[in-house]
């Protein structure tokens, strides 16, 4: 059995399957393949709290998705960012560059349950669960690629292939598109708790020398934490009892917001830094995690990640307007031109971050503490660091004009 598309995305998480609400939009036939579950994402399932730039709150917007997303969402209006051991400190806030808020933290779940059941119901999309992909062959007119969901296999063809299919992507290396990599050698180890004394809406960004430490709000007296440490170390640490792990985590933190309490699941990731030196191929193009992962610092991983669909959406829609093929290779050079930049720059500022604030230098400590107070009594430099932050800089895509909330 054979199906045709106009676009076949792999990888269905949180850029892949924003994009297909996206290309639905204008009208496309869209397939998705993921080797996830077709069961719904149910609240809890996944524990992590996703820090959402304006530039991804008003492409959810625009997609339709954010009205229902927001009231289970918390609006970050400060972010305190200090480094372990030193002197100074940077307190960012919204009202500084006339924004109701810098971003917002969202439960992945409650996101990742909005996009599963929109590529079950929207009417121009299929989703293929479970499955995998093998062959891949990209034509003149259309890639052709077999999906196979471990019982049955199925031809499908599409003009768009779009690869999200995160750090080790198939369709990566599918077409021997190489990557410059680099194990920071740190593991981050996310978990919710409560603390004592909440801070509303704000957030803490903790440097230390074995990695960031952050503090994000998710409503009351929940926080998630995300705390980097050695990857060597790691093993250790998710092996503690609750209380011994957020002793640690307190030890780390200070007694700002009081005792941490209530752990709830704790889950690890290994911090890498992996960039495409490519971002497309023959009617291929790379988004996501697929194109760049990044250092946490920031949280600017996933918001990176939503520019990529904004921007295809947008390059896809010019081209639809002109009568063009929008997997010509003049249209991905177009979207790889445009999305180059705002790479390379994100990419220098979380790797920067990563570099600096990992020594343990004696003169280095100094100058990061200057550097942080230079930002915190300097109003230029603050306000660059959170338009940085917010994604919106010079931006211009209409797929991001939505009013921020």
């Amino acid at each position: 059995m054979s199906r045709e598309f106009d676009c076949v995305i792999v990888g269905a998480g949180l850029a892949g399957a924003t994009l297909a609400v996206g290309l639905d939009t204008l009208g496309l036939s869209v397939a998705t393949v993921d080797a996830r579950s077709r069961t719904p994402a149910a609240p809890g399932r996944d524990v992590r709290g996703l820090a959402l730039a304006p530039s991804s709150q008003r492409l959810l917007a625009t997609l339709g998705l954010w009205s229902t997303l927001a009231p289970h969402t918390t609006a970050l209006k400060t972010i305190v960012i200090t480094d372990r051991g030193q002197f100074g400190s940077t307190r960012l806030c919204a009202a500084d560059v006339g924004v109701p808020a810098l971003g917002h933290v969202c439960p992945a779940d409650q996101l990742l349950g909005r996009l599963d059941a929109a590529l079950t119901t929207l009417p121009g999309c299929t989703a293929y669960w479970q499955s995998t992909v093998g062959d891949i062959v990209a034509g003149p007119d259309a890639v052709t690629l077999t999906v196979s969901d471990g019982q049955a296999q199925t031809a499908v063809s599409a003009r768009l292939l779009i690869a999200a299919d995160g750090l080790h992507s198939a369709v990566r290396r599918h077409f021997d598109i190489a990557a410059t990599s680099r194990d920071y050698g740190q593991t981050a180890i996310v978990a919710n708790a409560d603390v004592e004394r909440p801070v509303p809406d704000t957030a803490f960004e903790r440097f230390t020398r074995e990695g960031p430490l952050a503090v994000l709000p998710i409503g009351g007296a929940r926080v998630v934490i995300v705390r980097a440490a050695r990857t060597d170390e790691a093993t250790g640490l998710m092996r503690l009892s609750d209380e011994a792990f957020l002793h640690d985590v307190r030890q780390r933190f200070g007694g700002r917001l009081g005792r941490f309490s209530a752990l709830g699941e704790r889950r690890s990731h290994p911090l890498i830094l992996n960039r495409a030196q490519a971002l497309h191929a023959p009617r291929t193009v790379l988004i996501g995690n697929a194109a760049n992962t990044i250092h946490p610092n920031g949280a600017q991983g996933l918001n990176l990640g939503l520019r990529d669909v904004a921007t295809l959406l947008d390059c896809v829609q010019m081209a639809l307007a002109r009568g063009e093929d929008p997997a010509s290779t003049a249209v991905l050079e177009g979207y790889a031109r445009r999305r180059r930049p705002d790479h390379d720059r994100t990419a220098r500022f979380s790797d920067g971050l990563a570099r600096v604030f990992g020594l343990d230098l004696g003169p280095v400590n100094v100058a990061r503490g200057a550097a942080l107070l230079a930002c915190d009594l300097l109003p230029p430099l603050k306000r660059a660091l959170m338009w940085r932050l917010m994604g919106l800089r010079g931006e211009t895509n209409r797929w991001l004009r939505a009013p921020q909330a």
